[in-house]
């Protein structure tokens, strides 16, 4: 519906349209012949009519009427008198009256058209940037935030929106801030909540509440209530409000929706983590346990009477099954860190090929007959990392290729450098990783089944050492990749890059 119409002109409007007839009167004056009088009534009439294009109808109906007392009184006879003596002159003066309404009233109505256009695109744009931020927010109390920010604007009073928690109806956003409401105001948000229909002020339900109240509907139900203080907005604020609040019920719904999603996904994982973690527990602790209490219950009973050879190989195998039962906690309790964000790496410049050393040398009483070579440059750049940190990553990458290589098999343990990074590879000749397990391999839990035929045959551990070699590594800022297979269709090469604190010049290298 169009508004109605309304003089926008103001005083200046008026002196412009007086001064559009004097400037007609002058034109007039200029043009003035004897006997010609009545063809200059046109100079007047074009200055209605300026004046009613220029500033509406009221200004026009004033110029019409200076207009006619001007060409009246200084250009018919008798002249400097209001007499007029020919009907037709009677005739001029409604036309300009005529011309005056027609031509001001096309003006203000095209203005109104043209201000209600751009109220349209306002309206339109906010709306726009409403969707756009309400689409954008992630979380229940972020959509939230956003919707009382939006109906502040809209409505030009402060906001606030109300989510439903565990002890009812709460505050959940606000805009410029979150208020303190009287026991009628929460009544009539609580009111909204559970009825569905607005209240407050405006309704007929708790009128005296001293804020509007709107529950919000989304697709499947109610998400909230929002709330405005009592402002003097117009019809059309309030239409924007109403298409603000549409936008904002979806939002939030569509946010609780996901974040009950991501609720449901995180008790999934941490169900099949746990279902996991104790099928783990239940073998690889159990194997080392039996192993351990099968070989001391044998020393007690027959110790006396084993032959020595025998008896070393009993110890021996305490001793070896206690630090796989050992590994293993440890690898549990790295996890642990991992997963639970407890990780915070040490800072300080260190030589990777000193941690190449240590890590090697703590695996060579598990590479049986298999080959572990060295190779690293004399010199190269240090790196800002954490050496324990970085010492167990690299020991869990190697115990992986000696539990998936054969005996006699080789490892390679090499150490380069590029511009911006220092790089430890691991590789080896054994069976490599399959293509479908190959985006699998840093995992939780994830064992290949392929074995070597190192312990008789079966792969030892719970499959946790690369995802905690994974875990450190980033942790450090560096990053940690997988390819197979290398060579002849053989063979795995793991990579430990981290960042240099400063890249080395190309012609340094």
């Amino acid at each position: 519906m169009t508004p109605p119409l309304k003089s926008r002109a103001g005083p200046f409007g008026y002196l412009g349209a007086l001064a559009l007839v004097a400037a007609a009167g002058g034109m007039a004056v200029l043009a003035d012949r004897p006997g010609q009088g009545a063809n200059l009534a046109m100079i007047f009439l074009l200055g209605v009519l300026l004046s009613g294009l220029a500033f509406g109808l009221g200004p026009a109906l004033a110029g019409a009427g200076a207009a006619i007392l001007t060409y009246n009184l200084f250009f018919l006879e008798p002249r400097l008198s209001l007499a007029i003596r020919h009907p037709a002159d009677v005739f001029t003066y409604a036309v300009f009256f005529a011309v005056a309404a027609a031509t001001g009233w096309l003006a203000g109505r095209a203005r109104d058209q043209a201000s209600l256009a751009a109220r349209r695109a306002e309206t339109v744009g906010a709306l726009l940037q409403a969707s756009q931020r309400l689409s954008a927010a992630a979380t229940p109390d972020g959509a939230a935030q956003v919707l009382a920010e939006a109906v502040c604007d809209a409505a030009r009073a402060p906001a606030l929106v109300f989510l439903p928690g565990r002890r009812g109806l709460v505050q959940a956003a606000g805009a410029p801030a979150l208020a303190v409401l009287s026991p009628a105001a929460l009544a009539a948000a609580r009111q909204a909540w559970a009825q569905g229909v607005p209240t407050g002020a405006g309704t007929g339900e708790v009128a005296d509440a001293g804020w509007s109240f709107w529950p919000l509907e989304g697709l499947q139900g109610r998400s909230g209530v929002a709330a405005a203080a009592v402002s003097r907005h117009k019809a059309a604020e309030e239409g924007m409000v109403a298409a603000i609040l549409r936008q904002g019920a979806v939002a939030i719904e569509r946010a609780q929706l996901a974040a009950g999603a991501a609720e449901a996904e995180a008790l999934r994982r941490s169900d099949r983590l746990r279902s996991a973690l104790l099928n783990s527990i239940s073998h690889d602790l159990r194997t080392p346990l039996s192993t351990i209490l099968g070989s001391t219950t044998t020393l007690i009973a027959y110790g006396p009477s084993l032959e020595p050879p025998v008896r070393a190989d009993l110890l021996e195998s305490v001793r070896e099954e206690a630090e796989r039962l050992n590994r293993y906690v440890g690898e549990l309790l790295d996890i642990t860190r991992v997963e639970g964000g407890a990780l915070v790496p040490r800072h300080e410049m260190i030589d990777v090929r000193e941690v190449m050393d240590s890590a090697t040398e703590r695996v060579v009483r598990r590479l049986g007959s298999r080959r572990l070579s060295r190779d690293a440059p004399e010199s190269l750049s240090m790196v800002e990392a954490d050496a324990g940190l970085l010492e167990q990553a690299l020991v869990n990458v190697l115990e992986n290729a000696i539990a998936y290589t054969p005996d006699a098999s080789a490892i390679e343990v090499a150490a380069f450098e590029d511009r911006g990074h220092v790089v430890l590879s691991v590789e080896d000749d054994g069976p490599g990783i399959p293509p479908e397990a190959l985006e699998h391999v840093f995992e939780k839990f994830h064992r290949m089944d392929q074995p070597s035929d190192r312990h008789g045959g079966a792969v030892q551990g719970a499959g946790l050492g690369l995802a905690i070699a994974k875990g450190f590594v980033e942790a450090m800022g560096g990053r940690i990749a997988a390819a197979s297979p290398v060579h002849e269709g053989r063979g795995a090469r793991f990579l430990i890059s981290l960042p240099k604190a400063i890249a080395t010049h190309e012609h340094l290298l």
